[in-house]
This record gives C-alpha cells, sequence and structure tokens, in this order.
C-alpha cells in the first residue's frame, strides 16, 4: 500500500461557540495556529460557564475578614448559602476558606451539603458572581441568589446530600499561645467522581465554618449551566 500524506488543517479561535451534537467540525487551533485539545475544565472556562463568589466581611473584600459562626455547627446560621433557581444546573468546583484568627480553644467544624428548603436570616452579605473568564459576558443566573455571614435566624437546610466535611479536632487560640501552628487554609476541590455532583435547581448548597470567634474569607466556584444544556 503506498504512502500518502495526510494535509491536517485546524481553525484558528476567534471564540467557541456550543454546537449541536453530531456535528462535523475541522480541529481547533489557538490563533497563532497551534492545535489543541482542552480538558473538560478549560474547555467549560473558555465558553464562559465557569464564576465565582469570594469575600469576607464585604464582597470580594480584601483587608476585611469575615466573622463565622457560632462554635459549633448551626443549621440555621449559614456562612454561605446559594440558591440554585430553576431551570438552572451547577457543579461546584471548589470552596476554598482562609482563616485569619481561630479564636478560642474549641472545634473548627466545616461542612458544605445541598439540599433544600433554606432561609437565610438577617444581617446577611450578597455575594456577587464573577465569571472567571474576563473576556465572556455570560452572566450567572445566580445573581443575587447567593449570601454569607447570615446570623443564627433562619430556617436550616433540610440536607440531602453532603458534599465535604472538613475541620480541626482542637484549635487553640495562636495569639495566645505562640507555639500553636495550624494549616490556615482548608479547601475542597472536585478532583473525582466521589466530589463530583449535578446540583439542579430549584436546591440550596450551604456552607458552615464552625469556630470559636474565628475569622476569615472564602471563595466558591462552579460550572453553570441552563437544565437541558450539553454540558459536555
Amino acid at each position: 500500500m503506498a504512502e500518502r500524506d495526510v494535509d491536517i488543517r485546524v481553525l484558528s479561535q476567534q471564540d467557541n461557540p456550543a454546537v449541536g451534537e453530531n456535528l462535523v467540525r475541522p480541529p481547533i487551533a489557538t490563533r497563532d495556529g497551534a492545535m489543541f485539545s482542552a480538558d473538560w475544565y478549560l474547555k467549560q472556562l473558555m465558553r464562559g460557564n465557569i464564576h465565582q463568589v469570594a469575600g469576607g466581611a464585604t464582597n470580594q473584600g480584601i483587608t476585611d475578614p469575615a466573622t463565622w459562626g457560632a462554635g459549633a455547627l448551626d443549621s440555621t446560621e449559614f456562612d454561605l448559602l446559594v440558591e440554585v433557581p430553576v431551570k438552572t444546573t451547577i457543579i461546584p468546583l471548589s470552596w476554598e476558606i482562609t482563616m485569619e484568627k481561630f479564636g478560642a480553644t474549641g472545634l473548627l467544624e466545616i461542612l458544605l451539603a445541598w439540599g433544600t428548603g433554606a432561609i437565610s436570616g438577617g444581617t446577611d452579605l450578597t455575594l456577587v458572581p464573577v465569571n472567571q473568564n474576563t473576556g465572556a459576558g455570560n452572566k450567572s443566573a445566580l445573581t443575587n441568589n447567593i449570601v454569607a455571614n447570615a446570623a443564627a435566624a433562619g430556617t436550616g437546610l433540610t440536607k440531602e446530600g453532603e458534599i465535604w466535611r472538613g475541620g480541626l479536632q482542637l484549635v487553640e487560640d495562636i495569639a495566645a499561645n505562640d507555639n500553636a501552628a495550624w494549616p490556615s487554609n482548608f479547601s475542597w476541590k472536585a478532583t473525582g467522581p466521589g466530589d463530583l455532583y449535578i446540583i439542579e435547581g430549584a436546591k440550596f448548597i450551604a456552607g458552615y465554618i464552625a469556630a470559636i470567634g474565628g475569622t476569615g474569607f472564602q471563595k466558591f466556584t462552579w460550572a453553570e449551566f441552563e437544565t437541558g444544556e450539553d454540558i459536555g
């Protein structure tokens, strides 16, 4: 059999619109013509489907840490509450917590769960979604649906599933104990099947950070789609 040359041509990418199934498309390349295959996360980032919220005492705060919940988990006191509306589906990707102070000696308990029926109490902070593709115009359907630092005056989550549980069995006030040294950063990332959840609205995702006088910052990241949309 005679050898044949193969001429593969690619399209330099200017945008990345979603297309229907069973359509033949040429290979895609970067703008300088280098061919690549994006993994799922990069693909969603390029499509403008990955969003995040962050804050302390204020939205996207820099030097103003939040004061977390009481010294034990309280289902009515949300340090993070995400309402996923009807016709919207999200995949939680990460939740990162930076502790600036542990407070008095005691437990540090962290819980991220999903379910129904949650209502935040007063004095909560609205976190504003940011698209992690700064060139994308996709607006999150969760705008005005994410709050933090809520008082223990709400309606507790009816828990249907647990995403992550973390913390420390015993912490001490570092300011009062110079020999005390523990990690100050805690994070959950969706890296495998056991970490992946597809949350279809209407549902709630609730995050709790319980310490005695604990303060700090947080960032929550997710991929977002219209319900029924191809998420591949």
